[in-house]
């Protein structure tokens, strides 16, 4: 029997577990979780850990795509679905498969550190701390999934005279309502899902918005109150000094500018190097190629999360089962190569687009399906609905979830309504979509 850690009981860790089940009488599973309950980043308020969830948040997918690729539909009214569902969805599906058995709640993983064995196999020493009473204990394992996600560290870019700033800045992270910003002038800096949708959602209560981001496709019409604006140069006390050379005034600067790829108790000698926001020497986006026993799930953005995270936690299950035989080293190293420059290098983008693959998500899903010899059923759906998503939002934000749609088939759906806003931007697609080639 193989003994197995899974770090992390957030979708990641359920995913592990999941398709490591399929192997239960090869596999036995240890997962650490440091809250007291399964759910990961959808845990809102979660005494135990950050989590960017806040009041009234919903997905960015579908409801019938945004599950488990096993159970992939989430049975609720609306089309996109509340945290809370989401959360509900995910505890079900681990109740489904009895997966609590397997976890050991608040405990922290401190050390994950490899050594090998009299006949050099790789194994993996894990200490792990129970936050209940402070126990400390060293297992040793054959294998290490992590599952500790993406979203733990703040990225708050360095931006001269921050420390001069007399205002108060938070990242989004610890965004929670908009009670906060009632009558207060609110800076903006990001973009992205996460900068547009606390924009949106706080909207009514700031006095006024500023909004300062890099996203060239955002048309969509802003509420009343907010004004685009340029990047910031420096700060100076009261003064935030724009790159147009505009100074404007603001009482919080609210960062909406991401996360770092953060694995705080992978020891040095198998903690990966993470350049430009990419994690490197990964196969298949997931397994580390120096220690092919440790395997990451869910380093991706902007694809239909718990869709792929499915498909990675087949690949790695049927590896450490030895249901399919390894991978050479230099078979690996040639796929990390080949696909970043195909998806990096030849398309001219930055080094952290390598994790950001809304595009390519659904080649990528066939590829670990079929290496890995999943019986998971494999659609194109999630990558079309993410691309239909950015192009609604990007047009007007405030009204693309009323959306409605119809699933036809595996690989095409229709839409059933939309927004009137919708009637007079841009060309209209077919109703019906096909499968992405």
């Amino acid at each position: 029997m193989k003994e197995v850690v899974v770090i992390g009981a957030g979708a990641s860790g359920l995913a592990a577990i999941r398709s490591l089940l399929k192997y239960k009488d090869k596999v036995n599973i240890t997962a650490y979780e440091v809250s007291d309950r399964v759910g990961g980043l959808w845990v809102n308020r979660d005494p135990y850990k950050t989590s960017p969830m806040y009041d009234g948040l919903q997905t960015n997918s579908y409801k019938a795509v945004c599950g488990f690729a096993d159970s992939l539909g989430v049975e609720v009214k609306e089309s996109y679905v509340y945290h809370s569902q989401y959360l509900q969805y995910i505890e079900d599906y681990s109740k489904k498969f009895n997966m609590h058995q397997y976890i050991q709640f608040r405990h922290r993983v401190l050390e994950v550190d490899p050594y090998k064995t009299e006949n050099e196999r790789e194994r993996w020493c894990v200490t792990a701390r129970n936050e209940t009473n402070g126990v400390v204990r060293t297992q040793q394992f054959d294998a290490v999934v992590v599952c500790n996600g993406h979203h733990e560290k703040p990225h708050i870019p360095d931006v001269k005279g921050m420390k001069t700033y007399t205002g108060e800045t938070m990242h989004s992270i610890y965004y929670q309502s908009p009670e906060y910003f009632k009558g207060k002038t609110v800076l903006i800096v990001g973009g992205k899902v996460s900068g547009l949708d606390i924009l949106f959602h706080m909207k009514s209560a700031p006095k006024k918005i500023y909004f300062s981001h890099h996203n060239p496709l955002i048309a969509s019409p802003l509420p009343d109150n907010t004004e685009h604006v340029t990047d910031i140069s420096e700060i100076s006390g009261d003064d935030i000094i724009l790159n147009d050379g505009r100074v404007i005034q603001a009482d919080i600067i609210l960062f909406a500018t991401g996360y770092e790829y953060y694995f705080p108790f992978l020891s040095d000698r198998c903690r990966p190097t993470v350049k430009d926001g990419h994690v490197t020497n990964i196969y298949r986006m997931m397994v580390d190629i120096d220690h092919p026993s440790l395997y990451y799930i869910g380093l991706n953005t902007v694809v239909v999360a718990l869709y792929q995270l499915s498909f990675q936690a087949e690949l790695a299950a049927a590896f450490i089962s030895e249901k399919i035989p390894p991978v050479s080293k230099e078979e690996m190293k040639n796929e990390y190569d080949d696909w970043y420059k195909r998806h990096v290098t030849d398309l001219g983008k930055r080094p952290k687009d390598y994790h950001i693959m809304p595009s390519s998500q659904h080649e990528y899903a066939a590829i670990l399906a079929k290496e890995s010899l999943s019986d998971f059923p494999v659609t194109s759906l999630p990558q079309q609905f993410i691309l239909k998503v950015m192009e609604m939002s990007s047009a007007n934000y405030e009204h693309w979830r009323s959306t409605i749609y119809k699933i036809l088939s595996n690989d095409s759906y229709e839409t059933v309504y939309e927004h009137p806003v919708y009637s007079s931007v841009g060309n209209k697609e077919n109703l019906t979509q096909t499968a992405i080639s």
